[in-house]
């Protein structure tokens, strides 16, 4: 009877991993297609419950990684750029020790960092993430480089509006030959 005592603890608490899995799982189709259909309250909402509470343990690296990403994303979006970058921060961290500080994942974290450190009008930090992007874009796919462009030309302008000429030409450069690939 002693032995199987802790087994019967054991599959209670194995059971209610599954369960917590299991739910974190159903937030996180809910809040794609809450983002899907523009409805970023909502999807802000169930992609933070898709990370669960204390539940870090429960979902890979990989996974935690991508909906930490995807919650950054949305947060962005809302304008909570401080919360964003937060996120970024942790999911780009484990992104590196994933795949590697050159992975196609790293660089459209980068890119997301860009966007939030733009939003606080942080061009020249953010300006800095974008020329570790650089390096990286031969791996992205066509859309992503064009959003890369796009991004590289608003802070070029923004650059030399508030006078840092040197850096908006690095980055003026950078775009030429992101073009000219």
């Amino acid at each position: 009877m002693k032995t199987t005592t802790p087994v019967i603890v054991l599959l209670v608490l194995l059971g209610g991993c599954t369960s917590t899995l299991s739910r974190m799982n159903s937030e996180a189709r809910t809040c794609d297609e809450a983002v899907r259909i523009g409805a970023l309250n909502i999807a802000e909402e169930t992609c933070q419950r898709a990370l669960g509470e204390d539940d870090k343990d429960i979902l890979t690296p990989a996974v935690r990684s991508q909906r930490l990403y995807n919650l950054a994303r949305i947060k962005r979006q809302l304008g909570k750029y401080s919360e964003a970058g937060e996120l970024l921060g942790e999911s780009l961290t484990m992104e590196e020790t994933l795949s590697g500080a050159g992975s196609p994942g790293v660089a459209g974290r980068l890119m997301e960092m860009s966007l939030v450190l733009a939003g606080q009008g942080q061009w020249q930090q953010g300006a800095q993430v974008l020329e570790r992007v650089l390096p990286l874009a031969h791996q992205l796919t066509d859309d992503e480089r064009a959003s890369l462009g796009n991004i590289i030309r608003h802070y070029t302008t923004r650059l030399k509006n508030n006078g840092q000429t040197t850096q908006a030409a690095r980055l003026e450069a950078a775009a030429v030959q992101l073009n000219a690939n």
